[in-house]
């Protein structure tokens, strides 16, 4: 598998960046077109609304949300363009995991990157860094305009994701490689451990996030990271306890009590959402007075609609997200560790 080195810088204010995502500009637009994706229109689309920079997103890394909000679920075509008055519309809510460890992933990225001195910005529940510094070889620089901080970089990258974010290898400041150089999976996996991505996952900043387009050579300098991070309780993993079995009684309980994979926080967000508009959407046709639950998780029916199929690596073996997440009432259990899981999408 080829992957291709893009020299660029990273851009930071005006933004909301957290720990496995950033914007990022090309030095040169062209080497983009090296990327074989078919997610190439998607991609394209962005890049020109964004006038030459690209949201990037982190390869092998799941960092706790900061700021996340369930998509939109489309009406049924018996309620398309009708309302009930006494049928209120669930708001769709922005929400976070436990600030503590998805805010020091953020601000370790960020180091890693040689920025310090962030101020953000907060307004009608969106934040953003307002300003920040940057030393390089020359110096510390200041910033507070958007889209003038240029902090050097660049990525590895060999496709990018339905959203057209590159998925990509973080690497700070400069290199002696060629921008657009292709690299083979050996000799990317020779700079993985100078990578943004392994140190994060080093020192237990954020979960591994693995996919069936991530070769396993690559995966494993994660794998080996993330188990020495938890045998040593380092900073997430002194907070997780899915794999002993969680209570939860509310979205409070994933939203500011307990630590749970991303991965799962965002399906169950998902799952919720849907469940509301679906109550919403037959009130409506019904024309019967409802009012959403916004504090259920919904858990009973959790796997109607959110059971994929995934590989274990230490079993060798398929199976569905239902063998490893149990569920039993308002007891939640991951019965393996999250980097253990390959996803197939």
């Amino acid at each position: 598998m080829d992957y291709y080195l893009i020299k660029g810088h990273f851009h930071l204010v005006g933004y909301s960046p957290d720990g496995d995502s950033l914007m990022f500009e090309a030095s040169n637009p062209k080497q983009w077109d090296k990327i074989v994706t078919k997610h190439r229109a998607t991609f394209e689309e962005k890049l020109e609304e964004k006038e030459g920079s690209c949201q990037l997103r982190l390869q092998g890394v799941d960092a706790l949300e900061t700021h996340y909000g369930p998509a939109m679920v489309p009406p049924p075509k018996e309620a398309r363009g009708k309302e009930y008055a006494k049928a209120q519309k669930p708001k769709m809510n922005m929400f976070r995991q436990p600030v503590e460890y998805g805010e020091a992933a953020t601000a370790k990225l960020m180091k890693y990157l040689g920025v310090s001195d962030v101020e953000w910005g907060t307004a009608f529940g969106k934040h953003w860094i307002k300003s920040l510094t940057y030393t390089n070889e020359e110096g510390p620089v200041s910033f507070d305009k958007k889209g003038e901080d240029r902090i050097e970089g660049y990525i590895v990258v060999n496709d990018m994701d339905r959203k057209g974010r590159p998925i990509s290898w973080i690497f700070p400041g400069k290199t002696k490689e060629r921008d657009g150089s292709k690299l083979t999976t050996d000799e990317l996996l020779s700079m993985i451990k100078k990578s943004s991505n392994y140190r994060l996952v080093a020192t237990g900043l954020v979960y591994p996030y693995f996919f069936m387009t991530l070769s396993a050579a690559l995966r494993q300098p994660l794998i080996y990271a993330v188990l020495n991070a938890q045998r040593q309780k380092m900073n997430l993993w002194s907070q997780d306890k899915t794999e002993d079995g969680i209570r939860v009684d509310s979205v409070k309980g994933i939203t500011e009590e307990h630590l749970v994979f991303p991965y799962l926080f965002r399906r169950m967000l998902k799952h919720q959402y849907r469940r509301q508009m679906e109550g919403y959407y037959e009130a409506v046709m019904k024309k019967k007075t409802y009012q959403a639950d916004m504090d259920s998780l919904y858990l009973d029916s959790f796997f109607d609609d959110t059971n994929p199929y995934l590989f274990l690596i230490e079993e060798r073996d398929f199976v569905r997200l239902d063998s490893v997440v149990q569920i039993r009432g308002n007891k939640m259990k991951l019965s393996t560790h999250p980097g253990n899981i390959v996803f197939f999408s």
